[in-house]
């Protein structure tokens, strides 16, 4: 079944032998029957629109249509046309092949398509001549009449008819081949073709005309015909520049939203998979700060072409402006095809650049939406895209896929980002700490600051809830400062009580690569009159691992300053010794994902254990978080831990609450030890 499957005709093959017989069957009658038996030679005003013809059709105008194919019109209809008004047939037919033969072979193209090319126009042509013939009763063969005024009716007729006919041959061969629908491609066909070969063929019976008189009057016919040949040609050129980015010549943003529509619509209509892939340049502000605006632009150019190489034919590649680019690729099957473009796209920019001698690695961060899965029409899908390379650009490097959770696009999102706004410009943020104390003692030594936002309508809403939105939009800066500030003020009003804690801060990576921190910090210090000493900011793993040039720059601008660092969460990200080692931090943070079942879990037990051997070689302060009962403290203490913090001491309290803790936590210890109290 499947051997006879294969041999079995596709509908196209048989639709162009179809018409190659077609053609060869009119030619083959022009030959036998209307041939005279002594060829006469034609007239010279036949000989001259013959070249004319021939000459047309070598010189196309080529029009993009908004897809990655494009489609090209000539004026060889003109003269077609002409001919089929003056006779005789067997010069047209002979003018058509040579003209179509001519350039089939000058572009290479194979036997089967030079056949179907010559079928197609010489069928046109008899049909067009026949027509003719037929409304004013002259011979098929050969007819000398000149044209009369009442012709010109039936040489307009005779005209739409080439139209038609060369447009249908052509128009059913495309859309079988491209498994289009063929009604809808004819339709759109036509349209697109009417403005330019409609009003080419308009001018054929005034060549008839013109040439008829004398034929010194065609150079005059000729230029209006040019006319429209330049008007199409710079027309052409200019929905081209519309079309296409100035610097890389890839399609640009408004060429890759059209394909992109046309895609889905094809892909609904098939049940295939399209996928949108964003891609971001890292540190591309870097060189072109570097090095200049010249090596940043050939390193676009260059960029620009590694893509195109590295993709498939018939997806598209754009650049939307700056260094993002995009990908548009089709007929997908599935997430896991999505996910060999993207590595395909990761890979083709890991290998250097070379500029004038200057070698460049760059890494590129790319996000995927797919359709329909993600979105189904050209903004949706656009716009998720985006929300992925946001969640790439976090690692750098590699690709994510979108997801709803990290969507900040939702209606929801987008009504509480604007919330936000208005609750960090109207002092909504609430500060709470969290108490820590020396493991061994119990004695206080700190407050770890965690915000929350009072929200007047949703009551008390927790970070999980809007940091992720303020950090991808630009807002964390605005909330980390009013988070310090407070803290800052609190540390004060503390010092002021006789309590000199010192507090400790996130800091975002948002902020981390801004070099304003930590002059912002600084000045801070300065309004509140409290020792830099006094201050951690604590960081991920992660987030110096996002940008570790720029963030090394300004924590290495903290560190001067006095303020104490503390890395977070240590473990669950990229414990890089070599970072730790550079960035001179204070104070390692285990995470709490070890801590809370190091009591019940031998591994989480052995990593703990290691992590704190490792930070005192180090000659750094242990803090454990996650501490939720005296066995778990008892644990910490016996491994060497410094610090905890945790439920079992205390959940995070409101400024006003803290200090009332603090007495209550200070009675028992004037009577007994914390380990005491455990007990």
């Amino acid at each position: 079944m499947q051997l006879a499957a294969r041999l079995r005709p596709s509908r196209l093959n048989t639709y162009v032998f179809a018409v190659i017989a077609a053609g060869a069957a009119v030619v083959a009658d022009v030959l036998v029957q209307h041939l005279p038996a002594r060829v006469e030679v034609p007239s010279l005003t036949v000989l001259v629109l013959a070249a004319l013809l021939v000459v047309g059709e070598s010189q196309p105008i080529v029009i993009s249509r908004g897809e990655d194919d494009l489609d090209e019109v000539t004026i060889a209809s003109t003269f077609i046309l002409a001919l089929a008004i003056l006779g005789p047939v067997w010069v047209l037919l002979a003018a058509q092949v040579a003209a179509v033969s001519l350039d089939d072979i000058r572009r290479r193209k194979n036997l089967q398509r030079l056949l179907f090319n010559n079928a197609q126009l010489v069928l046109s042509g008899a049909v067009t001549r026949m027509v003719f013939c037929l409304l004013t009763h002259r011979t098929f063969a050969s007819d000398a009449t000149p044209l009369q005024v009442h012709d010109v009716v039936p040489a307009l007729a005779a005209g739409a008819v080439f139209f038609i006919v060369n447009n249908g041959l052509t128009g059913i061969v495309v859309a079988l081949a491209l498994n289009k629908p063929v009604l809808p491609h004819l339709r759109d066909d036509v349209r697109f073709q009417l403005s330019t070969s409609g009003v080419l063929l308009a001018f054929a019976p005034v060549v008839v005309v013109a040439t008829g008189f004398s034929l010194l009057l065609l150079p005059l016919m000729l230029l209006p015909i040019a006319a429209v040949h330049r008007s199409a040609k710079l027309a052409a050129e200019r929905e081209r520049q519309a079309l296409h980015d100035g610097l890389t010549g890839l399609p640009n943003r408004l060429y890759l939203s059209d394909r992109t529509g046309r895609a889905l619509e094809a892909a609904e209509r098939s049940a295939v998979g399209t996928a949108v892939l964003l891609i971001d340049l890292d540190h591309f502000k870097e060189i072109n700060d570097t090095l200049g605006h010249y090596v940043g632009d050939q390193l676009l150019r260059q960029v620009g072409a590694r893509l195109r190489t590295a993709m498939r034919e018939g997806d598209t590649v754009a650049r939307l402006g700056g260094d993002e680019f995009a990908v548009l690729a089709c007929d997908l099957d599935g997430r896991a095809a999505a996910e060999l473009v993207a590595q395909r796209l990761v890979a083709a920019l890991m290998q250097p650049f070379s500029i004038d001698g200057v070698r460049l690695d760059v890494q590129a961060s790319v996000g995927i939406a797919l359709a329909p899965e993600h979105g189904s029409d050209v903004t949706t899908l656009m716009q998720r895209a985006d929300v992925a390379l946001y969640a790439a650009k976090e690692h750098r490097g590699t690709y994510a896929f979108y997801l709803p959770e990290r969507d900040l696009h939702s209606v929801e999102k987008l009504a509480l980002l604007g919330e936000l706004r208005e609750g960090v410009s109207d002092g909504q943020l609430r500060v709470y700490y969290q108490p820590k104390c020396d493991a061994a003692t119990g004695d206080l030594v700190g407050l770890e600051a965690l915000v929350r936002w009072q929200h007047p309508a949703r009551g008390l809403v927790y970070p999980d809830d809007f940091i992720p939105i303020a950090e991808n939009t630009g807002l964390i800066g605005a909330l980390t400062l009013e988070v310090l500030d407070q803290s800052l003020c609190f540390a004060r009003r503390l010092r002021d009580a006789g309590t000199p804690l010192g507090v400790a801060v996130n800091i975002s990576v948002r902020c981390l690569t801004d070099l304003e921190l930590p002059r912002q910090v600084a000045g801070l210090l300065g309004r509140w009159g409290v020792p830099p000493e006094s201050l951690t900011l604590e960081v991920t793993e992660t987030t110096i691992m996002v940008d570790p040039t720029r963030t090394m720059t300004v924590l290495g601008l903290l560190r001067d300053l006095g303020v104490s660092l503390s890395i977070d969460d240590f473990g669950t990200g990229y414990s890089s010794l070599s970072y730790l080692k550079r960035l001179e931090a204070n104070e390692l943070k285990i995470d709490k994902s070890f801590v809370f079942t190091m009591t019940t879990n031998s591994n989480d037990a052995v990593i703990v254990r290691s992590t704190i051997e490792l930070g005192h070689n180090l000659g750094l302060r242990l803090v454990a978080e996650g501490v939720e009962d005296a066995e778990t403290w008892n644990m910490l203490r016996a491994l060497g831990c410094d610090v905890i913090q945790g439920y079992h001491l205390s959940r995070p309290l409101p400024a006003d609450e803290v200090e009332s803790w603090l007495e209550e936590y200070r009675r028992p210890l004037a009577a007994v030890t914390p380990l005491q109290r455990q007990a």
